[in-house]
């Protein structure tokens, strides 16, 4: 006859709650474990040290009305069989966060001593899988930067292997794509101003064509006021220009959409190139129409093509 069959978990020092005695890759509903039993995420792009008011809202919130939405998590098993090489940063635990990262933080912060979670061993099928997840759960929630947005689409990229790939397991374009892979290829400085909000993103859609000494220089130019000097908030009229006399040339001042134009490369070709990597295609067929009607009415002898294709 058989000996009594040994629970593994029985012998760890600290022994897992009954409920979370499952067989390594069953997919379950939602379980109690010990806060220390689920390990977190090793390949979460997100900084939860500057969330750390969140977590606090959080945490204060788990000690008043408990847990309210449990955590997704996948087994030890599952996931070193994808990502053998993360197993020092796993330690002994049983499990590893895919979603619910802060909730982790916080049951930790607030000295909760288990966790709500439901196993999900079919985000660990493969690597891409894997970060699609957790992509997709840092890029629906809120208060992620967009530089820990960039981190987290340059990962599944790497695992995707295309751009396109990638963008199609978050379902969005390839352009929105570039768009964020573009904002790691900022300056440290450019990319502090827009974590920290300071900087909008479009003010920086082209500033990654630039070399990266020359960003931040380039940033503060266009913040420079463009009226003349001497011009105060009192007196805002226009300057009077001086007649130009035959032996003087005419003296310029570049507009923004010139300088806009010049950096986007000056042709018409140049410029659609640049709109094309920048833009989506609802965005650039809503910029053609508009351009068609701006020139029809500008010259009314001009064919109005955006009436006849609507």
């Amino acid at each position: 006859m058989a000996g009594k069959r040994v629970n593994l978990s029985d012998l760890a020092t600290e022994p897992a709650l009954p409920e979370a005695r499952v067989p390594a890759f069953a997919e379950s509903a939602p379980r109690t474990a010990r806060v220390h039993q689920v390990a977190a995420n090793p390949l979460n792009t997100r900084d939860l040290g500057a969330d750390h008011a969140k977590i606090e809202s959080i945490a204060d919130s788990m000690r008043t009305h408990g847990q309210l939405q449990p955590c997704a998590v996948v087994s030890r098993e599952a996931f070193l069989r994808i990502y053998p090489e993360h197993e020092a940063a796993i330690g002994k635990a049983a499990w590893v966060q895919v979603t619910g990262g802060r909730r982790r933080a916080a049951a930790l912060l607030a000295n909760q001593p288990t966790l709500d979670i439901v196993v999900k061993n079919s985000l660990a099928d493969n690597r891409e899988a894997w970060v699609s997840a957790t992509a997709a759960e840092n890029l629906d929630r809120e208060n992620l930067d967009p530089i820990e947005e960039a981190r987290a689409i340059q990962l599944l990229v790497q695992e995707c292997g295309t751009g396109k790939a990638a963008a199609e397991r978050l379902s969005r374009t390839p352009a929105w794509v570039t768009q964020r892979l573009n904002l790691l290829k900022l300056a440290p400085e450019v990319q502090a101003l827009l974590r920290s909000g300071d900087l909008p993103l479009r003010d920086v859609r082209d500033l990654h064509q630039l070399p990266l000494d020359g960003q931040l220089a380039e940033l503060q130019q266009r913040k420079q006021p463009t009226e003349q000097p001497g011009l105060t908030t009192v007196n805002q009229e226009e300057p009077t220009i001086p007649e130009e006399s035959s032996t003087s040339a005419p003296r310029t001042r570049r507009s923004a959409a010139a300088s806009a134009i010049r950096r986007l490369g000056g042709t018409p070709d140049k410029i659609a190139e640049s709109l094309r990597t920048e833009m989506t295609s609802e965005d650039l067929r809503a910029l053609g129409d508009l351009l068609l009607r701006l020139s029809a009415a500008a010259d009314p002898r001009e064919p109005e093509f955006s009436r006849t294709a609507d």
